[in-house]
This record gives C-alpha cells, sequence and structure tokens, in this order.
C-alpha cells in the first residue's frame, strides 16, 4: 500500500526519521505495517499518528493513535452551504472550525 511505500521512501532520504503523522488511518496501518516489516519498534523507533479514528485504529498493533473529528458535523454543515447555494442565499462562513479530538493509543 502507499503508507508502506511512502514511509519506505520518507527512510531511504531520512533514517533518522523517528516519527510519522498520516493523514489517513488507512494509510498509517500501511506505515505501521512497513514498520514492523523493517523490525522498527513502534513507539520505540517510531511513532506514528493516524488520522479519522477509524473503526480498526483501535485494534492494530501497536493500537493506533490518531486524530479523530466528527465526520457527522462535517456532513451537516456541508449540507447547509449546498442548500444555503441552491436557494441564492451566501455561504458566510468560508473557514469553519469544527473541533477535533487527539485519541492517544499505543503508536505514539
Amino acid at each position: 500500500g502507499s503508507g508502506r511505500a511512502g514511509l519506505a521512501g520518507l527512510l531511504n532520504e531520512s533514517p533518522e526519521l523517528d516519527a510519522v503523522f498520516c493523514s489517513s488511518d488507512l494509510l498509517a496501518l500501511g506505515v505501521l505495517t512497513e514498520a514492523s516489516a523493517r523490525g522498527l519498534a513502534v513507539p520505540g523507533r517510531l511513532a506514528v499518528m493516524g488520522f479519522g479514528d477509524l473503526a480498526f485504529a483501535g485494534d492494530t498493533h501497536p493500537a493506533l493513535s490518531t486524530v479523530r473529528i466528527d465526520g457527522t458535523v462535517i456532513g451537516q454543515r456541508a449540507a447547509g452551504f449546498i442548500v444555503d447555494r441552491a436557494e441564492g442565499r451566501g455561504v458566510g462562513e468560508k473557514v469553519v472550525d469544527l473541533g477535533f479530538q487527539i485519541v492517544e493509543r499505543a503508536s505514539t
């Protein structure tokens, strides 16, 4: 997967790399897989952080630390923007802070 290839490339360029933040939990799963294949201890040698808190994140080995966002709220706000625009109303805010939560597990 692309997480595995991504970590391989990063380590080839920067062998001293000690932490990786991934834009998705799926990429982070690939990073964990590549780290294991290379015998790199996570989190001892390499810390790994995902994004999304997908259902499998707590079941990886080690359990994946991740950033949790509220997808339901994001969908509701996006739908509201679409309806407003379709009905000729301005969208208003262009940047909306919906917050996040760091879920610290065993990979960091």
